[in-house]
């Protein structure tokens, strides 16, 4: 099973990720689409190190999804820890906690003092999944875990969910400058990148 698949394929049913959205061109001080939005933007140094020795791969599960971050290990080839950002405006009046449903109806067990929302589930043998939301920003993320310590996902989602800021949102859907790189261009030359 690929476990990118797998977890956008989660991220469309739990979070509702691809729905249409305005394409005009968005205000100053008007987060970006999701469409925007980018792994390099998105990852912190605090990220970084939370996965060490972890390269990273953008995908997108849909035109107007979040990025799904993909990290491998040379060193640890038996673990895939996937990202899943979805970051949108939610309609008025929506329960948050409403959203957790699907998963845990599919199994799931609720996670007290995670963002405002978060549950966590095993959909298959020696994968964790966790879907959490955000305090401060309208973001939802899934954590999914392929392999040994899979019990790191539920911290591995709090520390997604503390890096998540309104300025960092806007950064990441800031574009690469011309001659820029892109997510899948390869290793920069400098340490912090990815």
């Amino acid at each position: 099973m690929r476990v990118g698949r797998g977890a956008g394929v989660v991220l469309a049913l739990a979070l509702g990720a691809c729905r249409s959205r305005d394409a005009g061109a968005p205000d100053a001080g008007v987060l970006p689409p999701p469409s925007a939005l980018t792994c390099e933007g998105l990852i912190t140094p605090e990220l970084r190190d939370a996965l060490p020795g972890f390269t990273v791969k953008e995908e997108r599960t849909c035109p107007t999804c979040g990025p799904l971050c993909t990290f491998r290990s040379a060193e640890q080839k038996d673990v895939t820890v996937s990202i899943a950002y979805d970051c949108h405006k939610l309609p008025d009046g929506q329960d948050v906690r409403g959203l957790l449903a699907p998963t845990l109806r599919a199994g799931g067990v609720e996670i007290p003092a995670l963002g405002k929302a978060a549950a966590r589930r095993e959909p298959v043998p020696g994968m964790t999944q966790v879907v959490a939301w955000d305090d401060d920003t309208p973001c939802g993320v899934v954590v999914t875990w392929l392999g040994k310590d899979r019990d790191r996902a539920p911290e591995l989602a709090r520390t997604t969910l503390f890096a998540i800021t309104r300025e960092r949102l806007m950064l990441a859907g800031t574009p690469p400058a011309i001659g820029g790189s892109t997510p899948d261009a390869g290793p920069e030359p400098d340490a912090g990148s990815l």
